[in-house]
């Protein structure tokens, strides 16, 4: 799909501002920088909306929500600014930020400037470097990063330091999914999760205590002969909305080794 001839890249716009440290993404700033003013005010059944006129741009933000999820809301308001000018006015829920991250649309492309905006490759990668895709790594960053948990946890899959995959579920099916760039193209996780994951305990009404747990790797990925390797798991349930979110990652990365000797 074309983009915007306003487009500027999440890298090239806080470059051109000098911003290098995460305490620096100040994203009112950057949102005037844009030709963007973002404005806070209580807002019911929405996270945020923008409407645009010409060459500026208001973003509504709801004023009741957590400082991370502002963030991200207003990110992702100017990333539509930036990718869709001409097109708007949006308005975005809470489950906009939640389930659009793999279908090929405006959110799912709002979302994915949002993250790159507010968790820059060449800030994100010397921070999360040699630590483990679990949420309790998850929760450090997005501290440091003061952004979502799901944009920060799907940040990690694809610049952390091991092979590994989220998973999005709803009950009775897979809602999206994100592999890192080291899980081959072949590996693809089960419409649901087995019935020996914590993701399906999670989606059944379940609990579970927080942490990575050791599980076969064919109660998550479909693919031959995946009993005979293992994965880690950790999942969590994302607030009310009845979507369960999966960090899975190889420790034990022979099943990735000896797919890689097949091809």
């Amino acid at each position: 799909m074309s983009r915007s001839p306003y487009y500027r890249s999440p890298e090239k716009v806080l470059k051109g501002l000098g911003i290098d440290q995460p305490e620096d993404i100040w994203i009112e700033a950057i949102a005037e920088e844009c030709d963007a003013t973002i404005v806070y005010e209580r807002m019911e059944g929405a996270e945020a909306r923008i409407i645009g006129f010409n060459d500026r741009a208001i973003i509504t933000v709801n004023e009741g929500s957590p400082l991370e999820r502002k963030r991200f809301s207003a990110g992702h308001e100017l990333g539509h600014w930036m990718r869709d000018r001409g097109k708007i006015s949006f308005t975005c829920s809470a489950i906009t930020f939640a389930g659009e991250w793999s279908n090929d649309n405006a959110e799912r492309r709002a979302n994915r400037y949002a993250a790159e905006l507010l968790l820059p490759d060449f800030m994100f990668v010397p921070r999360a470097k040699g630590l483990g895709i679990v949420f309790a790594t998850v929760h450090i960053l997005a501290k440091v990063f003061q952004t979502s948990l799901i944009a920060t946890a799907i940040r990690l899959v694809e610049l952390g330091s091991c092979p590994a995959m989220i998973v999005c579920s709803e009950p009775g099916r897979r809602k999206w999914f994100i592999r890192g760039p080291d899980v081959p193209d072949v590996i693809w996780p089960r419409d649901e999760p087995g019935r020996d994951t914590v993701a399906y305990d999670l989606l059944k009404g379940g609990q579970a205590e927080a942490g990575s747990v050791d599980i076969y790797a064919d109660q998550w990925i479909n693919y031959r002969d995946s009993r005979r390797y293992s994965l880690q798991e950790d999942s969590i349930k994302l607030g009310s909305t009845g979507l369960v979110l999966s960090l899975l990652w190889w420790k034990n990365e022979q099943q990735l080794l000896d797919i890689e000797d097949e091809d």
